[in-house]
Formats: structure tokens, C-alpha cells, sequence
């Protein structure tokens, strides 16, 4: 192996990604642009969403069928209640934000009709739930006193819930089920166009007989294009996390919930875990890098290129998906999953439990896994029926 030779591949490679439009999109704008601005209407949309459906909640009336005395206690928590005759059909038809019927008995029941599917006939219901609960509160309360009894007795003891996780290792639950899946999937499809354009772009621009004409050894060529994509994949992967950052802790979308707003703000990323993190993506991105290569120089064009690596997206996007899930733990049989382990790796980082048997088996797993899919490009690349393939 002739390292000039492939340093000198790895440079040309380089030059061709900076040059391709197509590949700067996927690479630098989605990542940097197209992420935040995503995060950023999102995050206003449904801030401005929760914000209507409570206006228009306390502007709707509720239909009601109820005695005196709570009809006088919604009007009291000021709901506008009206009569109806047909309270469910009337909720659904959103004439009514929401409905209240009392249901002789014994006990009286008193049922709300809600919509759910509804945030402004959900948001009513809970406006009549408080109600209904302090009205409850306020004749328990009456009737002890008519006994002669302290109010004290409803309340002989108080529970006090404590969580023990720190800041960090809540926002690390939140972060972790969210980031590694985003990363693992930009990842993909960072690399995925660099790696179509130097395999069946080469061949659909009649330039890959030059470079076999070259001195260099086919395993030299693979090595070469391999380290270009596996740098557009960390790069990639890199400007993702940046901007991710950037984007959740500058969110909105939790205000009215100061614990979680301060969950997602909380960043749980320190030098050490920076650190554990690039070192699970490096393994993944050179297999990545070496797969979608073995894939890819099946294609014939462009476009048939796209084809091909498409469908890989579903593999990816599935154990990427399913390893940030937080009922999952990370076991020795799961470490060895390619995808799933990396993902739920950088979840158990960001926690700060990651295991360090686990790390080092998810890390030579892939490892393993780099090198075949290496030996696998390298083997398609000497074979000729794959590269004239017409």
C-alpha cells in the first residue's frame, strides 16, 4: 500500500466533492440551513398552535346538562356554557368546545366529552376538569365542617416525589432519543451522494479509465475514495450535531414548561463525551463509507446510482430509530447490531452510563464490519463485469 499514491486519490476525491453541487447540498446546506430553519418554524408553529388552542378555549362555550350548583361553579371558573340537546354530536361538530353531563346516581357521575384529537376541545376539557375538581374540593370541605370535622383529615399525609437524575442525565434521556438517530441518518445521506458521484458518476463521465490507466493499485483507488467519504460523512455528522445544538437550545417549543425547557437547553456534551461520540461514528462512517461504495458501483449512471442507495435508507433509518428508544439496555448481543449499537451508544453516552465493555465490543464490531465491507468494495472494484457493466 502506496500511501502517497492514496493521499493523492484522497486529494482528487476532495477537490471533485468540492466542486459538485449536489454533494455541497447534502453535506454543508442541509445540515447548517436547512436543519435550524426546520427546527425554527416547527417550534413556532406549535408554540402558536398551543397558544390559539387556548384562546379559542376559553372563547367557545361548553354545552352542559347539569344541576344548579355546577353549572354556578363553571360559571364561576369563567366557562361559557350554553344548553344542548345533543352534547356529543355538538362537540364533534365543533359547535361546542366541549360537553358536561351529570349522570344520576350514586354516586352523582359527572362525564366531560371531549374531542382529543382537538387541541382546543382538549384544552376546554381540562379548563372543566379544574373546575369540577376545586368545586369537588370546596363540598368535601363544607360537609367536614357541618360534621365538626378538620378539613386536616382529607390530607394525612403528603407524598413528595424526588428524582434522583441530575440535569445533565435528564437532558441526556431527552437528547439521546433524538440525536443519534438524526445523526446516524445524516450520516447516510451525507456520504450517500460524494460515494454515488465517485463510482457511477466516474463512469457516466468516462473518467473512471483514466484513473484505472493510473499507477495506482485498485485497492489504493478504493482506499483513496473510502477516506474522501468517510470525511464528507464526519463532516456531515459533525455539522448536524453543531447545528442541532444550536437549534434545540435556542427552542421555544417547551416555554410554558419550565423543567423541560431547561432539559432541552441543558446541553450534555462535555469534551469526554465529544470525544466517545466521534469515536463510535468513526467505525460506522468507514462501513458506511464501504458499503454504499460496494453498492454503488452497480450503477451505471447518476439517477441508477440513487436507486440503488435509496432503499438502504430504510435499513438505516429503522435500528437508528429504534436505538434511541429509552426501555431498550444496552447488552453485549445488542452491541454487536450495526446501526442499532452506535445509536444506542450515543444515547448511554449522553446519559453518562454508557458501559465500557459495551463500547469497546460496539467499536471493534464495527471495525470488523468496515474492513469486510472494505474487502467486499475492493473485490467489486477488480472486477470488470461490475465496472463496464453495461
Amino acid at each position: 500500500m502506496r500511501f502517497p499514491i492514496v493521499s493523492a486519490i484522497y486529494q482528487k476525491e476532495m477537490l471533485d466533492l468540492v466542486r459538485d453541487r449536489r454533494t455541497l447540498i447534502s453535506m454543508l446546506f442541509v445540515p447548517t440551513l436547512l436543519i435550524p430553519l426546520l427546527f425554527s418554524v416547527g417550534t413556532r408553529l406549535i408554540s402558536r398552535m398551543q397558544t390559539k388552542a387556548e384562546e379559542e378555549a376559553k372563547s367557545m362555550a361548553v354545552g352542559v346538562r347539569v344541576s344548579p350548583s355546577l353549572r354556578e361553579a363553571l360559571e364561576k371558573a369563567q366557562i361559557q356554557i350554553v344548553e344542548t340537546d345533543n352534547l356529543k354530536d355538538a362537540v364533534l361538530t365543533k359547535t361546542i368546545a366541549a360537553g358536561v353531563e351529570e349522570i344520576s346516581g350514586t354516586p352523582v357521575e359527572v362525564e366531560i366529552y371531549a374531542d382529543n384529537s382537538n387541541p382546543t376541545s382538549s384544552a376546554a376539557a381540562a379548563r372543566v376538569r379544574v373546575a369540577l375538581d376545586d368545586f369537588k374540593d370546596e363540598k368535601v370541605r363544607e360537609s367536614l365542617r357541618g360534621s365538626g370535622i378538620p378539613a386536616s383529615v382529607l390530607t394525612p399525609f403528603v407524598v413528595k416525589r424526588t428524582n434522583l437524575a441530575g440535569a445533565r442525565k435528564m437532558a441526556g434521556m431527552a437528547w439521546g432519543s433524538i440525536l443519534g438517530y438524526l445523526l446516524l441518518l445524516m450520516m447516510f445521506t451525507g456520504g450517500m451522494y460524494p460515494i454515488i458521484d465517485m463510482t457511477a458518476g466516474e463512469k457516466e463521465r468516462k473518467t473512471i479509465e483514466a484513473l484505472l490507466a493510473s499507477p495506482a493499485t485498485r485497492q489504493e483507488i478504493v482506499l483513496g475514495k473510502n477516506l474522501a467519504a468517510v470525511t464528507a460523512i464526519l463532516i456531515t455528522a459533525m455539522l448536524t450535531l453543531g447545528s442541532i445544538v444550536y437549534s434545540l437550545k435556542g427552542s421555544n417549543i417547551s416555554s410554558k414548561v419550565p423543567e423541560a425547557q431547561e432539559m432541552m437547553r441543558t446541553i450534555p456534551l462535555d469534551v469526554h463525551s465529544v470525544t466517545l461520540i466521534a469515536t463510535t461514528l468513526v467505525p460506522l462512517a468507514m462501513f458506511e463509507a464501504s458499503l454504499m461504495f460496494a453498492i454503488a458501483l452497480f450503477a451505471r449512471s447518476y439517477k441508477e446510482g440513487q436507486s440503488y442507495l435509496m432503499p438502504l435508507l430504510i435499513v438505516v433509518v429503522f435500528p437508528a430509530l429504534m436505538g434511541g428508544l429509552s426501555g431498550l439496555k444496552m447488552t453485549l448481543l445488542l452491541s454487536v447490531i450495526p446501526i442499532f449499537n452506535a445509536s444506542q451508544m450515543i444515547r448511554g453516552i449522553l446519559l453518562g452510563d454508557a458501559s465500557t465493555a459495551n463500547f469497546a465490543i460496539m467499536t471493534a464490531a464495527n471495525l470488523v464490519y468496515a474492513a469486510v465491507a472494505f474487502v467486499i468494495a475492493t473485490r467489486q472494484f477488480e472486477n470488470e463485469n461490475v465496472l463496464f457493466r453495461s
